[in-house]
Order: structure tokens, then sequence, then C-alpha cells
């Protein structure tokens, strides 16, 4: 078990920059995130959205709250993937049914229809701004095209009795190291290896079977029952080279090889970058389309799953600032742990309709983990780590050279919005500088090995588990439901594994756990 810090007195701030009409900055407008009954409606929702908006956003509850009740029944060690999926969740039979009359439309779909339609609209337009921004943390895109499901349970998590942040003491690195522990535990001899770059996944000559891994430099090694593949989706159809695997991935037809086919177009973006070098690059309101999708080779493939991995739409990147400051003379009791800082304020601006809370660099998150942790530096100092998670365009980047001055150049130049957002917070800031490292989307790819660095796929194209023609290949991570995020992937990643161990197995497994008062 990790433990945990939980508050209800720290909360988030959401601090929204302001200019006058003469363009000089006014006072920031600021609130505290307060968790828990009513403290959201009486607060921020009352005071800039007016009584209308707290009506709406309590109406809005009700009438997503059956998205709910059914999903905090079903434990995640219940999930798991193929035609056998449903056995296990029989023991939570009522909440089943319930999801089951809601349909896969709304379970697996996205919250549009309790955003513009037909089961709920939002009429107010900062109850509808602030929604936005809530699916942007989530998911990269705005509240209509983030899952439902998440959407639902957020609204009902941040507003019940006894309502709390969660925070892993040791930070995130203590989060990696409970489920190496989770994985190298027991007497499998079971053990997580580092800077071990896969090249292919191998299988039977036949390609009947997926049986292991061939590693950069030509290592092997054999899998005894099968892989559960958690690389970004993209990056599978490159890493099976069998072609009779190929083909039974791509309903029956062996897709092109790459030296048979010109250059390919990246999968669908997120952002749209306008030719107009004096408009800012914008999010699609709409899942966009690659010309892949409406090429001979993949009609005729449609609904493969290799196709889906080629045309799987990709969000938006991120930009990092890494600071480690000096203390002297600042008072860390008197800070959040989290700030939540709209560049633009939380519309956008008013100027741009293609802007708000979702548009390029306008949210930007500053974690300030020390407040809660003082083991993450030494005495006298702190860490802070200012991001944009999502609103950053890869394509503004991608033909740059990393350590050129171009590059460098461009990295001082798009920061300069997240040190901003700490001046907000912390106005000597850059007096206080120990160590200060920026990270753009090329380091995103390079250090996580992500494709274009991208947060990860959009809600529309999430595969609805991790199944595929091969007992011996399951897939999970971000671009499968329930989607992006350490909890959403947790889950895929628990479902994977249980389609691993026959069904009665993983009955006897939730037998134990709920034995042990852990279910």
């Amino acid at each position: 078990m990790i433990e945990q810090t939980h508050t209800t007195t720290t909360t988030p701030t959401t601090t929204t920059n302001n200019n006058n009409d003469d363009g000089k900055p006014t006072k920031p407008l600021q609130w505290k995130v307060e968790l828990g009954p009513d403290a959201f409606q009486s607060g921020p929702l009352l005071e800039f959205g007016g009584p209308e908006a707290v009506e709406e956003f309590e109406a809005l509850r009700g009438a997503s709250k059956g998205l709910v009740q059914g999903a905090v029944a079903i434990p995640a060690m219940a999930m798991r993937a193929g035609k056998a999926s449903l056995l296990p969740l029989l023991r939570y039979l009522p909440a089943l049914m319930e999801l089951i009359q809601l349909g896969p439309e709304l379970t697996q779909g996205t919250f549009a229809p309790f955003m513009d339609g037909p089961l709920f609209v939002v009429k107010n337009k900062w109850l509808r701004d602030w929604l936005d921004a809530l699916a942007f943390s989530l998911s990269g895109l705005p509240a209509s095209r983030t899952a439902a499901g998440a959407m639902a349970y957020v609204l009902y998590d941040m507003h019940r009795e006894g309502a709390a942040l969660d925070y892993p003491k040791g930070g995130m690195g203590s989060v990696i190291a409970a489920l190496v522990k989770g994985v190298e535990q027991g007497s499998k001899n079971s053990q997580v290896h580092l800077r071990r770059h896969v090249e292919r996944l191998d299988t039977t000559p036949d390609g009947s079977r997926f049986t292991g891994l061939t590693l950069r430099g030509g290592k092997r090694v054999k899998a005894r029952d099968g892989i559960i593949f958690n690389a970004p989706i993209w990056t599978l159809p490159q890493m099976v080279h069998n072609e009779n695997a190929k083909r039974a991935l791509n309903k029956g037809i062996l897709p092109p090889q790459p030296q048979q086919q010109p250059s390919s177009p990246p999968p669908p973006q997120s952002w749209t970058i306008p030719t107009d070098p004096n408009q800012r690059p914008f999010l699609s309101k709409k899942r966009p389309k690659s010309p892949d999708e409406s090429s001979t080779t993949v009609s005729t493939a449609q609904g493969s799953l290799l196709q889906q991995c080629d045309t799987t739409e990709m969000t938006g990147s991120f930009l990092h600032l890494h600071l480690a400051l000096d203390t002297k003379g600042l008072d860390l009791d008197g800070m959040e742990a989290h700030y939540t800082v709209m560049d633009r304020g939380l519309g956008g601006s008013p100027d741009d309709p293609e802007d708000g809370p979702c548009g390029e660099l306008n949210m930007i998150a500053v974690s300030n983990p020390c407040v809660l942790d003082r083991t993450l530096a030494p005495e006298g100092y702190m860490v802070v780590h200012a991001y944009c998670a999502g609103n950053e365009p890869y394509d503004l980047w991608q033909n740059l050279k990393r350590n050129s001055p171009e590059y460098k150049q461009l990295k001082e130049e798009r920061a300069a919005v997240l040190w901003r957002a700490v001046e907000s917070i912390i106005p000597d800031v850059r007096e206080r500088v120990v160590l200060d490292l920026t990270g753009s989307p090329l380091t995103h790819e390079r250090f996580l090995r992500r494709p274009r660095g991208t947060y990860g796929a959009a809600t529309e194209d999430y595969l609805p588990d991790g199944s595929t023609p091969f007992k011996s290949l399951v897939l999970c991570g971000d671009s499968i439901f329930p989607g992006i995020g350490v909890p959403a992937v947790a889950l895929s990643g628990a479902s994977a594994a249980n389609t691993m161990v026959n069904p009665l197995q993983q009955w006897k497994c939730l037998d134990a756990l709920k034995r042990k008062g852990l279910l």
C-alpha cells in the first residue's frame, strides 16, 4: 500500500488572468476548488455563474448519475477482456444490469449527450467553460469529447461527502515503486526491466500464436502464456512482423509494407495549425479524419485492429517546466499543493472564437508537492512542476532538431507562459531558481516514447477492451477504454492481467480480496 495524505483543506486554486479594455492586467480572479457537498455550488459556481448555473449543475449531476451508480459498485479487478468478460461481472448483477440498460453509447461514449442534448443541455457559459476545463485535465479534449463515464464520476466524486485529494507520500515515484512491487512480489521471480527497447513481437512460424519479444540488439524474451502490450497503440502495426499474424489482426488482409507505400500521413490530430501565422492553433470540436480512412486498402479492412491503430486520433502534446527553488523567506505552509492557471481567462480570449478553456497553452497546471511532502527536496529548497497537458501542438516542433539554436529559441518562447503561471504564485521565482529544465513535445516523444509526444488517444477512438484475435496478445494502456490517466490505465492493465487467467481463477482472486476487506 502507498501511504497517502488525504486533504480537504489544501485544495487546488484556479487563477484567471484578466485584462482591462486598455490591455492592462487587473487583479486576477482566484478561487479555491473546495471538495465536498455544496462547496463548489455555493462558492465559485454561484459567484461567477449565478443561480441558474447552480440549478443547471445539480440537474446535470442528476441526469448523469446512472453512469456512476453502476460503475462504483464494480471493482477494477472484476474486469477482463474478450468473450468471457461478463462472467466475473455476474457477482455484481444489479449494477451490471443498470449499465447494460444504459447501453454502450453512454457507458463507452462521450459526454456530448449531456452537454448538447438529447439527454441534457448545458446553457450557462461559465458552467460550460468550467466543465470543458475539467474535462481537458482528464482527456486533453473538451467535455463533449471526453468519456461520459469519466465526467459523470468526477462530478460525483468531487462533490460527495468525504471527498478528498489523495497524494502519495514520496511523490509519483512511490506509485511507480508500488506497481513494480506488485509485479515482482511472489515466488515467480518476475522482474521489471528498464531500458530494454522492444523491436518486435515474436510469433510461431505460422503466426498462430505470440511467443515473446525481440529486444534491440537481438536478445529474445520468451512468453509462457502470451504478451500484454501496453505500448502506444500506433506502434503495434510496426512491431508485428509475421505476415499471417498481420492478416489475422487486419481481417484477413495483409496491410501494405512500409517500403511498398509512400510516406504515410500521420494519424488524425486533435489540433489544427492555421495557415495564417497570426492565428492560434485550435482544438478540433469533432473527431477529424485522416486521408488513410478513405483509402481503398483501409476500407476493405474497415474495423480491423491494425486499421484502428493507424487511424486512432492523437491528442495534443505537453510543455513542461521543472524547477528547483530556494525557499528562503518563502511561506510554504501558506501555499497550495496544486494550482490551475488560466492564462487568458477561463473562457479564453474574447477576440478569438476558437479559444476557450481548452485553447492552446491556456490551461497551465502548477504542481507544488513540497507543501504536502517536504522530503521531496533538501531542506531549504522546493520543487515545482508547471506544465501544459495536451494543449501544445506537436506540429510546431516536428521539423526541429534537438539542441539546434532554433529549437532552443522555440523552447524559450513557448515556455514563457509557464514562467508567467509560476510568477502569478511566486512573483520572485526567477531569483530563486537553482535549476530549471524545459521539456518540449520532442522531449515527451523521446523520453516517454510517445509518437508525436501525444497525451493519448481521443475518446471516440478508444478500443472497447484489450482483446485481439489472439489469446496470446492482450492490449492495455491509454488507447483502451477507459482511456487516459493513471487510474484509467491501471483499470485496463488489471483487465488485461485478468484476461491472461481463466475466469475461475479470477473469481477466486475476487473472493480472496473480499475476505481481506480490499473490495
